[in-house]
């Protein structure tokens, strides 16, 4: 579990410049970017009640990635949340707790400049521009952009590119690769640079966008990225991720496919489909896998994956979703149904038998046959009893 957390907090920190919670939270599917949003309208109390996991479990994973963002030598920023009303928002009702989600981990460096300025003209300037930017306020932004160029040119200079992008990206005519491209290469960047934890709510209706023009356009293994399932995701948009993927056909050909749905399957709480989609990876696409397993949000695959590459004696990668049924058999007995005719499968046939009906005298069978096809996994499986 502590391997896929640090992951996260890498990839928010590559991503974004820094590791938010609040982020974090979106990112992972504990929490919905439709709740989230009612909750910055005011709407919604105290956040941590729409939190799609136990409140300690997430509580205790987020301690361990802000304990790893300490390691790294990262600085804290405490910072408010304020709803439309400009009314202070609660995360959650315990006062530490409320705390720890509104604390972010940025560069040192970052941090300095924050702090150079805090509560100055020139931030409050920049903090009103950022509203009415995130906000959509086309009235007000051109005078807070001459304001924050009295202040600042080159940070000015900044904010009229990434609003000129923004105009580019909504443009009649544009091409959905080039829309692709600019929000993904030149407004997130800059987005991420100019809003800090105000970019996700800059940019992901920029992504709900491009995901409905890109609804019902195929897949194209050329263009992996010029579709819903890797726009949706950057969207939380859950759903559409894995219809998307359910309205490709042979789409288990692609491994990039099997993660997204299996991504987004754990995101909305379907952890079988998850689970059989990671283990159709494995089967299927073995050296691909092993590399997507990296970035998987889901602690208890990542967990399995580090013990397997323990066993002694070794096991090919093909084996890990057999081995996964011998060691849980519980998992056996859920409708986990997987076709095919390499030794992968059929070691997670034999494994899915013997772990549902271990005492049944055919048992006696099935050991032997799986003995037969790799005896190491069958040593694994008496180990396991």
């Amino acid at each position: 579990m502590r391997s896929s957390i640090r992951h996260h907090v890498d990839q928010l920190l590559t991503e974004q410049g820094r590791f938010s919670p609040i982020a974090w939270l979106l990112a992972t599917g504990y929490l919905s970017y439709s709740n989230y949003i009612d909750w910055r309208d005011g709407l919604i109390e105290n956040l941590d009640s729409c939190f799609t996991a136990p409140r300690e479990r997430i509580i205790e994973q987020l301690a361990i990635a802000t304990n790893y963002a300490r390691t790294l030598g990262l600085s804290e920023t405490r910072g408010t949340y304020l709803s439309t009303e400009q009314n202070e928002l609660i995360i959650s009702r315990d006062p530490q707790n409320d705390i720890n989600f509104k604390t972010d981990f940025v560069p040192a460096q970052d941090r300095m400049q924050m702090d150079l300025f805090f509560d100055s003209a020139p931030v409050y300037a920049e903090n009103e521009l950022i509203d009415a930017i995130t906000n959509r306020n086309k009235r007000k932004i051109p005078e807070l952009l001459d304001t924050l160029y009295g202040f600042d040119p080159a940070k000015h200079e900044d904010y009229a590119l990434l609003i000129e992008q923004e105009k580019k990206f909504r443009a009649p005519g544009f091409s959905l690769s080039n829309k692709l491209d600019t929000l993904d290469n030149t407004l997130m960047p800059l987005a991420v640079k100019l809003l800090r934890t105000e970019a996700i709510r800059f940019l992901t209706p920029l992504w709900q966008d491009l995901t409905t023009e890109l609804t019902g356009r195929p897949f194209d293994p050329e263009q992996p990225k010029l579709h819903v399932s890797y726009t949706g995701t950057k969207a939380f948009l859950w759903h559409d991720v894995t219809k998307a993927i359910e309205q490709e056909p042979d789409y288990s050909k692609q491994p990039i496919l099997l993660f997204r749905y299996a991504e987004a399957s754990f995101k909305v709480i379907r952890e079988l489909a998850g689970l059989e989609h990671w283990f159709l990876l494995f089967l299927l696409h073995t050296e691909t896998a092993e590399q997507l397993l990296k970035q998987t949000g889901y602690h208890l695959l990542s967990d399995d994956w580090e013990r397997f590459q323990e066993l002694d004696p070794e096991l090919p990668t093909q084996f890990f979703p057999a081995w996964i049924l011998l060691i849980k058999p519980a998992l056996a007995k859920q409708d986990l149904i997987l076709n095919g005719e390499t030794e992968g499968f059929l070691a997670f046939s034999l494994a899915k038998q013997l772990s549902a009906e271990p005492l049944e005298s055919t048992s006696i069978a099935l050991r032997a046959d799986l003995k037969k096809l790799n005896p190491d996994l069958f040593r694994h499986f008496l180990d396991s009893l």
